[in-house]
């Protein structure tokens, strides 16, 4: 497979997400609100109590609010990816469309989804395995000494979630633009990432990290509006933890706002990781990467 192109992968979904800024607009802004519908609704019904019931009524609003998050990224991704690829769309692309190809990419962001937990899930049980057997209590009970066990369970512990990360990217970076164009799945995403994983690392930050900016910036702001003159005072008295907690307390007070502020880094991050994800695609297969000019 050919190498991933980094800076054009960049500048093509930059490129695509601002000249193209109706079209992902119209894909994205109704699933967007859905999102914001369901993380709204999550807020709303999840309990505070320290109960059994309460805990497993919450995990099963978690989990129905994830599975149904999932669609709603799976029928966004094969709009912006066809889009992306000038492919044909139609008038119910906007409209929030559910066909065969939505459905088939939801079923493989399932698994995409569920191979993330299995890895992590099995990196920290190697993890916390190799440590038990350095002799370091899971409790935190005492401080271990230093010494080549525990040295080795470090390096353990890094290996574990190191392949565990370097999965995931190779598994999830094209997978949208592999069902969309060959109706394949996880393992051929996997393969066609093969040496690109901080080619698709260093794509990944160069859109991210602007987008993590503004939104550290705008909350900020939003958080310290909400907090007033306390802001200051809970900053040099109190610390991050009370900051923290103050913030969700605001967050829950003005809760429309933040989710209209979700809408929009929704809109944001489709159109520019999408983008990118569907150009990495074509130069890896060795087509014609797409054309912004073309009709």
């Amino acid at each position: 497979m050919n190498k991933i192109p980094v800076v054009k992968t960049v500048a093509f979904a930059y490129n695509f997400l601002f000249t193209r800024f109706s079209t992902v607009v119209g894909i994205t802004a109704l699933p967007a609100v859905l999102a914001a519908v369901v993380d709204y609704l999550i807020r709303s019904y999840t309990s505070t109590e320290d109960t059994q019931a309460a805990a497993g009524t919450n995990l099963l609003i978690s989990l129905a609010g994830m599975g149904t998050t999932i669609f709603i990224w799976a029928v966004t991704s094969v709009g912006i990816t066809r889009a992306a690829l000038n492919q044909p769309m139609g008038s119910g692309a906007y409209y929030f469309p559910v066909g065969a190809t939505e459905i088939r990419m939801f079923g493989a962001m399932l698994r995409f989804w569920l191979g993330v937990l299995a890895l992590l899930f099995l990196a920290s049980l190697l993890s916390g395995f190799a440590f038990m057997l350095a002799g370091v209590p899971l409790d935190g009970s005492s401080e271990p000494e230093p010494s080549a066990a525990l040295l080795a369970a470090g390096l353990i512990t890094w290996a574990a979630f190191g392949y565990a990360i370097y999965t995931i990217v190779r598994m999830g970076f094209v997978l949208s633009p592999t069902v969309v164009c060959e109706d394949k799945g996880l393992q051929r995403a996997n393969d066609m990432t093969r040496g690109n994983f901080w080619r698709i690392v260093a794509i990944l930050l160069a859109l991210i990290l602007p987008i993590f900016f503004v939104l550290s910036v705008a909350g900020a702001i939003l958080i310290r509006a909400s907090l007033g003159d306390d802001y200051a005072s809970i900053i040099e008295n109190d610390g991050m933890e009370e900051l923290m907690q103050r913030a969700e307390e605001a967050v829950a007070q003005n809760v429309l706002l933040w989710e209209a502020f979700n809408v929009v880094i929704f809109i944001l991050a489709a159109g520019l990781i999408y983008g990118a994800a569907a150009y990495a695609y074509q130069s890896v297969i060795a087509r014609t990467p797409p054309d912004l000019n073309a009709k």
